[in-house]
């Protein structure tokens, strides 16, 4: 069967960069008088429901007719869609095989009437209606995400195969066929949603999943058998979400395997079939053009409930890359226009199009606080004469990047000497500082104004370990996201804590948050974005993984809430660039936990036109292919000299000649590393080190290393 003249002419496409799709299961619509007071509850919700969320697509996941005149009462229940010109694609269930017309004859039927999409896209495959459509950017130009939809057919002919059958192994070359072509077509996975019926086995995993979450009325009603759909899914790295009906007390949702989505639709139709306990409503999805992220929750005629986030982890990409960075006012306060297009390419290229700047509002030691733009707030100054923040967004929305601003921090945080009383007023000013920025830049830069970045940082100290403390600090969070929630209710908020495993450990520090997750109001799309520490020394390499697991746990327990990871760029013992190899190797071990990755800080430390260049094209190339730049061996200096005055020690040494690209020497005194001497845009490469320990026994090496991170062997100081 082909397409229908209206299928084969509409193309589905993202509007300003989101698409939604309402998923009504499960109708049960049935003829006669006695069912028609049912059915028009069925076609006022669909007609509510479709009217509230304004859908781009509409999805029929089974059972919908079910009785004699199927045909006539198809064309009755698809109305509400015909009317709000909603384009919709249906999925047969086990029920609509006893309608007095086959699967085929319905198909030929719906094809016929307006906005209906579904078609068979191999008639050589088993079942009815399997197929897929592509979802195209807002230009309508390139393909983003994929839509696949696959019959799960009725009953087993074989009784003793279970009671409901299983979708087949055509169906599944088939749906390998069709991501292959696209990875081939389009050069790398298109995120992608699955929707058929009866649920696969694995979502009784889910079921007893902790972190799912929504109703679980009932068994989950699946085949016997395992024909490996899910597993396919998993191979393939595109299916991001699975969405079935069926079981009508059912309406949950969570990760398998921590790799893809299941989820229930909740039942839509007013008749029922056994004893249901849920109030009829459907599923809303929404999905992000350039993210592999969707948005879910439940509608109902009264409300919206269940909300969940669903962001693919980094570890699902052919290989992790770097999604954003910080940047701080002190670097950019000279800056002009030019030099912001110019660190927005730099960007761009390494693919990122996230940027946090913060503090918008900082109050110092002393107690002066000063702001990055031009505030009315009281004993305020102004840092500067520009406003950096106006600079900021007029540039980002030109270069087509999404930023956080930072609210307000205070220096005294640290010496924890404060009450609860002072950090809430601090969280007040916080709301100031953020109704004026809304005020000043929300209309002028609306792309570019993406999000609020919360500054002050949590970590596992003891104070924190009490519950009375923990409570303390979500009630003034809460004074910020309850802000948020009531004014701005479109924008994301982003926190970034850091850990230290010396004072602490992971299971504790992910219960601390499980704690403050319950009691705070974060939002669906809202962003926990730990510090992987590495570089302030707060964790080791090895270490990374146990606490990402541990806050990962945390985070599944405020559904909705995104995982996301600060990956540290420097070296603290010596505020130098971190070798671009640890820095793959950070984002290697967080990649199985988080959905993007944030640097602290790029544009500080990578950025060629404030360091050594040789970082940011060697990170360039492993960005282009997977694969950090292969480099010759790296030779060590010659000529090591050394000299003792008064109480130092001077060292001193030249370059092979012979050396390609060198970022930097390592001195070693007694086979420790001393000192990391690195290029900085306002210095040059130093070829010394003056020791003020004097020592005459100790032993001093130096080697030579480049950005990637391979070091030369090491020479001996005589």
């Amino acid at each position: 069967m082909t397409k229908s003249a209206w299928t084969q002419e509409q193309k589905l496409k993202f509007n300003q960069g989101r698409f939604k799709i309402v998923q009504f299961t499960d109708l049960h619509w049935i003829s006669g008088k006695q069912f028609s007071k049912k059915n028009d509850s069925t076609a006022h919700l669909m007609e509510a429901v479709i009217q509230h969320e304004r859908p781009d697509l509409v999805v029929l996941t089974g059972d919908v007719v079910v009785s004699a005149h199927a045909l006539a009462e198809w064309t009755k229940l698809v109305q509400p869609m015909v009317r709000n010109k909603v384009p919709f694609v249906v999925t047969f269930g086990n029920h609509d095989v006893e309608a007095d017309a086959s699967k085929t004859e319905v198909l030929a039927h719906l094809q016929k009437i307006p906005y209906h999409l579904t078609y068979n896209a191999d008639p050589k495959i088993d079942g009815v209606g399997n197929c897929t459509f592509p979802i195209l950017s807002s230009a309508g130009m390139q393909k983003k995400w994929m839509l696949y939809f696959l019959d799960s057919h009725a009953y087993p002919e074989d009784k003793a195969m279970g009671s409901y059958d299983w979708i087949k192994q055509s169906q599944i070359e088939w749906y390998r066929r069709e991501s292959d072509k696209n990875l081939k077509e389009n050069g790398r996975v298109l995120p992608a949603l699955a929707f058929f019926h009866i649920p696969t086995p694995e979502f009784s995993d889910v079921k007893n999943n902790f972190s799912s979450t929504g109703n679980k009325g009932e068994d989950v009603c699946s085949p016997r058998v395992n024909s490996g759909l899910i597993t396919s899914f998993l191979e393939k790295k595109d299916v991001l979400g699975v969405f079935v009906g069926h079981d009508h007390n059912n309406d949950f949702i969570g990760e398998f395997e921590d790799k893809i989505c299941l989820a229930y639709g909740r039942k839509t139709g007013y008749a029922s079939a056994y004893r249901e306990n849920l109030d009829r409503g459907a599923r809303v999805i929404t999905l992000y053009e350039n993210e592999k992220r969707f948005d879910t929750y439940i509608r109902t005629l009264d409300t919206s409930t269940l909300d969940f986030t669903y962001e693919q982890k980094v570890d699902r990409e052919a290989y992790p890359v770097a999604a954003g960075t910080f940047i701080q006012d002190q670097l950019v306060a000279r800056w002009d226009d030019a030099r912001w297009q110019e660190e927005f390419g730099l960007l761009k290229a390494v693919g990122m199009e996230y940027l946090v700047f913060a503090p918008s509002l900082h109050t110092d030691k002393d107690g002066v606080s000063r702001s990055i733009y031009p505030s009315k707030i009281k004993n305020v100054q102004q840092k500067g004469r520009k406003d950096l923040i106006d600079m900021c967004l007029r540039n980002a929305e030109k270069a087509g990047f999404k930023v956080f601003l930072g609210l307000n921090f205070n220096e005294r945080w640290w010496a924890t000497d404060y009450s609860n009383d002072w950090l809430k007023d601090q969280m007040r000013i916080g709301n100031l500082v953020a109704d004026e920025l809304a005020d000043r830049y929300l209309k002028r830069y609306p792309n570019a104004f993406f999000g609020w970045y919360w500054v002050w940082e949590i970590a596992n100290v003891d104070q924190l370990y009490p519950p009375k403390n923990q409570e303390a600090l979500a009630e003034a969070l809460n004074i910020n996201l309850d802000h948020r929630n009531k004014k701005y209710t479109k924008m994301p908020f982003m926190i970034a804590p850091y850990m230290n495993h010396r004072i602490g450990n992971a299971r504790d520090y992910g219960k601390i948050w499980e704690y403050i997750f319950a009691k705070s109001n974060f939002k669906m799309g809202d962003i926990f974005a730990p510090q992987d520490c590495v570089g302030a020394g707060g964790l080791e390499l090895e270490l990374v993984p146990d606490w990402f697991a541990e806050l990962g746990k945390a985070v599944k327990t405020k559904p909705g809430l995104r995982f996301w990871s600060d990956a540290e760029t420097f070296d603290q013992r010596f505020w130098t660039s971190a070798p671009i190899d640890r820095f793959v190797k950070q984002m290697q071990l967080v990649s199985p936990y988080v959905g993007k990755i944030i640097t602290f800080a790029y544009s500080h430390y990578y950025s060629p036109l404030n360091g050594d260049s040789l970082f940011h094209r060697s990170y360039l190339d492993y960005v282009k292919t997977g694969k950090l730049p292969e480099i010759e061996n790296i030779l060590p200096p010659v000529n090591p000299r050394l000299i003792k005055s008064n109480n130092t020690t001077v060292l001193q040494w030249d370059d092979a000649e012979s050396n390609g690209s060198i970022s930097g020497y390592y001195v070693y005194k007694n086979g420790k590393l001393a000192a990391n001497i690195q290029h900085r845009k306002s210095k040059q490469l130093k070829r010394g080190f003056v020791d003020q320990q004097h020592d005459s026994h100790a032993l001093y090496e130096v080697s030579a290393y480049n950005a990637v991170g391979n070091e030369s062997s090491r020479i001996y100081f005589k």
